[in-house]
């Protein structure tokens, strides 16, 4: 201006990078120009072809240490006003901006909406107050444009690679440490995304399948004693006395009725950290496979021209077959197992299960409906294998066999049974 106050805005872009550095630089400006604000609104475009999917997967993210960071609500409109931000991300379903800067950010106010059109996602918007400081007169901000790539977010060692929702706690750790290693290292070999993730499946069922095999064989100890399970029930009306019997029954015979739950405690982080991992990997983005041309997103073989709610408007395939080999591998499951026949409700309840799955897996990731439809089928086939190389004569003539051993009962099995007697006196 006339009095040779002026402001500066450098933008330098770096070769190879995904950085942009912004310099705010005032010159004799001491009492004229002070930035004591800098705002940052973004109306955000669809770039996905599920909107509400990516609606529930855009949000603004912050962190304080450069290590880890939260979020606002991904589900509501939000509000939040944090101290001392080193860093915040306006995060997308499959990418990033952050703006970055240690010493310029005294505080923000975050803000995130859902308008009520479809024009747009979200309406995000970070409101920071400057820290500014008459004696400098430069102030440095960096910004990032990054796709969400686990590792490539890693490398920043900014924390930047918390964008990536990989679930909390052990899901995450299934994720960082075992599912991420063995797909980015399949990936360095050029395979189609569908064959990844068809070695992935039989990587991880081969790990489970020697207790996937103990938990067969205790179910099978169950079956060949349904039996003299049936002749206690039949012998015995009171409930307590006929559950005391049973757990004799069980301890003489040396089998374990809770044997059977090992595989699912075992199978269940790794199933839940699936569910986070594949819609949330960007290398899935736009990769075909077979009938899918969006791997990141349901396989419409057909749009109903009609919503119906909770299922939408559209037929996925992935989601259709996975819910026929779940169905399939629960029928053959229970064939196996006595369970049902002494508790012949939950057989009902069982088998509701895959049609809500059926709901849920329409609107998402086709990778994820396709893993587990290869999952589905390959414990099928294990239990096939298991079935045919059992002997249940054999098996039970074992069982026999352990009825003439001495019973060692640990402490605290001789504890229950000194509750158990005292209850009955």
């Amino acid at each position: 201006d006339s009095n040779n106050n002026s402001i500066v805005f450098v933008y330098t872009l770096s070769p190879n990078s995904y950085m942009l550095n912004f310099k705010v630089i005032t010159e004799d400006g001491d009492s004229y120009i002070e930035p004591h604000k800098l705002t940052w609104d973004q109306s955000v475009t669809q770039l996905e072809k599920n909107l509400n999917n990516e609606r529930n997967a855009t949000t603004i993210n912050y962190s304080t240490n450069n290590q880890s960071c939260k979020q606002l609500s991904l589900v509501k409109d939000s509000k939040k006003s944090i101290e001392s931000p080193v860093w915040v991300a306006h995060k997308q379903q499959f990418f990033s901006t952050i703006i970055s800067s240690e010493k310029s950010f005294k505080n923000a106010d975050l803000n995130t909406s859902v308008p009520d059109d479809t024009i747009y996602v979200k309406s995000l918007k970070s409101d920071f107050a400057i820290e500014y400081d008459n004696t400098n007169n430069q102030y440095v901000f960096d910004i990032y444009f990054l796709p969400n790539k686990y590792s490539l977010l890693s490398s920043f060692n900014k924390g930047f690679e918390s964008l990536v929702p990989l679930g909390w706690g052990v899901f995450g750790w299934v994720n960082q440490f075992l599912v991420i290693p063995i797909f980015n290292f399949l990936e360095n070999f050029g395979l189609n995304y569908g064959l990844i993730i068809l070695i992935i499946a039989l990587f991880i069922k081969l790990i489970l399948f020697w207790p996937t095999r103990s938990s067969y064989l205790s179910m099978a100890k169950m079956r060949v004693l349904k039996p003299e399970i049936d002749a206690i029930n039949e012998k015995i009306e009171d409930p307590m006395q006929r559950q005391q019997a049973h757990m004799s029954l069980y301890r003489k015979t040396g089998v374990n009725p809770l044997g059977g739950c090992l595989p699912m405690l075992l199978q269940m982080p790794i199933l839940i950290a699936l569910f986070r991992f594949f819609p949330a990997s960007i290398e899935l983005r736009q990769q075909s496979f077979l009938w899918a041309d969006d791997l990141s997103t349901y396989d419409s073989i057909l749009d109903l021209g009609f919503n119906i709610p909770l299922y939408g408007d559209h037929i996925s395939l992935f989601a259709l077959l996975m819910t026929l080999a779940t169905v399939l591998q629960m029928f053959y499951s229970n064939q196996m197992s006595s369970q049902n026949a002494q508790m012949p409700q939950m057989k009902y309840v069982m088998y509701t299960m895959p049609v809500i799955f059926l709901f849920v897996m329409n609107n998402y990731s086709s990778a994820l409906s396709y893993y587990y439809f290869l999952a589905n089928l390959i414990t099928f086939a294990q239990q096939a294998i298991i079935r045919n190389s059992m002997d249940d004569k054999k098996l039970y003539a074992m069982l026999q066999e352990n009825k003439k051993k001495p019973i060692k009962k640990s402490k605290f099995q001789q504890r229950l049974e000194e509750i158990a007697s005292k209850q009955k006196r």
